[in-house]
């Protein structure tokens, strides 16, 4: 079976008062394995990006330069994902912005193929864990990354964790 983890970065926490999308990424993991096969783009918001979001996740505005929009990241991304199950750790975030970019672009969201969210597998699987935030789950499986609050970043290290949740607790797919 075929997964296809992704994760986005944001101009703020909610797409239902004009955030956007800055940056999304994603990868496939097939049979258990991360492939090789990487989708990774930044996206033009067409808004301010706010201080606070930069802060978080580190992207400015003039990283943003150039930046192709939504119009034409979405599609690709889309085509990226095939019909495999999107995955995404707190995947409700993720997917409330996919899928509000969807709408301003003219696509029914119910075309998106079925998801996982890492952060319910792990409650599922590691009760006993204090906290199954991505930071906490990383740690708990000895998980080595460069950096956090990039796209791409975090989309590996969400492939490694969901790797490990699925070797462990092979009944909850």
């Amino acid at each position: 079976m075929a997964y296809v983890i992704f994760d986005t970065e944001t101009t703020g926490l909610s797409p239902q008062t004009g955030d956007r999308m800055i940056e999304i990424a994603a990868v496939r993991v097939f049979n258990g394995q991360i492939t090789k096969e990487i989708f990774q783009s930044f996206i033009n918001p067409q808004r301010p990006l706010s201080a606070g979001a930069s802060r978080v996740n580190g992207i400015t505005a003039d990283m943003l330069v150039g930046a192709p929009p939504a119009a034409e990241v979405i599609p690709k991304f889309l085509q990226f994902v095939g019909q495999d199950t999107l995955v995404a750790h707190n995947a409700e975030f993720d997917l409330d912005f996919l899928e509000a970019e969807m709408r301003l672009l003219g696509l029914d969201p119910a075309q998106l193929p079925g998801n996982i969210c890492t952060v319910e597998l792990a409650r599922a699987k590691l009760p006993e864990l204090e906290r199954h935030n991505l930071d906490a789950l990383i740690q708990h499986f000895g998980i080595q990354f460069e950096r956090r609050h990039r796209a791409l970043d975090d989309v590996l290290a969400t492939a490694k964790v969901f790797v490990q949740l699925h070797e462990e607790a092979p009944s909850l797919f």
